[in-house]
């Protein structure tokens, strides 16, 4: 199918959310223009957000006697106190967050995997806020059979393979296998498994197993200035329910640039890393050859 069938027009359905700007293809199916950049919006824009009117279990947020951001003292604006009476945690997922939450208390900072040059998983990957100047937070490219989402930081890439089956048992990996589909002709439904367990699923550092299982749907707004995505977790090795969160981004304008992690300057002081207390942040390295 060219290109050029698949892009050609974007219509409005209506007025009413939550019709969608679409491209219409040669074959006369309507699918979402998702194309483009999208920068991370919201009050706090690394937390996910509850889903309005959802009736089940929810993501961890601040915890409210310690705000982040603007709502905090001066001095402790840069802190992330989650709430750890949060019922979705399994005892061992609320050991491991209890010792970064300690810590966070007494001043020392978790840093979060993207600062270590690691990539964000799913569904870190949507709660990635953009760098003034540097773009938006993630970038989307559309074809017939695939849709590629990439993350600036270290050019990292992730793709939706669209209208296959999930493979009989596939190898763990960062981003795990993703497969998806358009539904009604304004929603892409995104079905990923296979992720090993070596991200962080939200900004406190909340831990989960490689059973982690994540259902995205990603809506546009009518005028397609407004992504959001709402995504549901099932993991049984971390979490003792299945949660339900949200995610919300504006249209970018920016180009994607170019983002090196490494560059970085390594030495932050004293951090938590994985729950513990350091000053050495560690930076992947890959001692095998690649020829």
């Amino acid at each position: 199918m060219p290109k050029s069938d698949l892009l050609r027009g974007i219509l409005i359905a209506s007025l009413a959310w939550p019709a969608l700007a679409v491209a219409q293809t040669g074959g006369g199916h309507q699918i979402p223009d998702f194309s483009g950049g999208w920068a991370r919006i919201g009050k706090e824009v690394e937390m996910f957000e509850a889903i309005p009117g959802h009736q089940g279990a929810g993501p961890m947020l601040v915890d409210p006697a310690h705000p982040h951001g603007a709502d905090a003292p001066i001095g402790k604006r840069m802190q992330w106190i989650t709430d750890l009476e949060n019922p979705i945690l399994r005892p061992e997922t609320l050991a491991r967050l209890q010792l970064t939450t300690e810590a966070g208390l007494e001043g020392i900072p978790h840093i979060k995997d993207q600062s270590m040059c690691q990539p964000s998983g799913v569904p870190m990957l949507w709660n990635r806020r953009a760098v003034e100047g540097r773009g938006g937070a993630i970038h989307i490219l559309q074809t017939p059979d695939k849709v590629t989402i990439i993350n600036p930081n270290d050019n990292q890439v992730r793709t939706v393979y669209l209208d296959v089956p999930h493979s009989d048992d596939p190898t763990h990996s960062w981003y795990g296998e993703s497969v998806g589909h358009y539904e009604g002709g304004d929603t892409l439904v995104v079905d990923t498994i296979g992720q090993n367990n070596r991200t962080q699923i939200d900004r406190f550092g909340t831990i989960h197993s490689d059973q982690i299982h994540v259902v995205e749907r990603v809506l546009l707004s009518p005028d397609r200035q407004f992504l959001e995505v709402q995504f549901t977790v099932e993991d049984p090795g971390a979490f003792t329910m299945p949660w339900s969160a949200r995610v919300r981004h504006e249209s970018s304008i920016r180009e994607l640039t170019e983002q090196i992690c490494p560059e970085n300057n390594r030495f932050v002081g004293k951090v938590t890393v994985d729950g513990v207390i350091t000053e050495d942040v560690p930076t992947p390295t890959d001692y095998t050859p690649d020829f």
